[in-house]
């Protein structure tokens, strides 16, 4: 019996996407990728993924062109860096339903320093918050700043 319905091809595009995106294992991993990590094992510690888990969502994320496999890990493609809006948004959300929880995620701009208002541009300098201008920080690391990409701090 399968997991869930296949969306894939569906003529609603949200319903194509949530084919690809709606697993937790994948939004975690995309996370983690924008993080800096990359490598099967350092994504597999960080998620706490079965190695059998995060090999099938590794592999759908693949064919689903959000990921490829390169030497000595995977990287995130033009499709898979797209997402970022994405993972703002859970964050945001989250941050709405609970505000004062332990585990915030805050986004922030790298050009100007706002707190994000959007998840997609800065509502300051009015920039698109990707990969390569956007910082995270967390309360659970101490709520220090750090690059999205390289994962050390800013």
């Amino acid at each position: 019996m399968p997991l869930r319905s296949d969306w894939s091809t569906a003529t609603c595009p949200i319903a194509r996407a949530a084919d690809v995106l709606a697993d937790p294992w994948v939004l975690l991993i995309l996370r983690e990728m924008f993080s800096g990590r990359t490598r099967f094992d350092q994504l597999r510690d960080a998620t706490g993924a079965a190695d059998s888990v995060l090999a099938r969502r590794l592999a759908s994320m693949t064919e689903a062109g959000l990921v490829a496999q390169g030497d000595p890990g995977y990287r995130l493609t033009h499709a898979g860096r797209e997402t970022l809006p994405i993972l703002h948004a859970h964050a945001r959300f989250s941050r709405m339903t609970d505000p004062d929880g332990p585990w915030g995620l805050t986004v922030s701009c790298a050009r100007c320093g706002e707190v994000a208002a959007s998840s997609d541009w800065c509502s300051q300098c009015a920039a698109p918050l990707d990969a390569d201008s956007t910082r995270w920080s967390r309360r659970s690391m101490g709520g220090e700043p750090f690059d999205l990409i390289t994962g050390s701090a800013a």
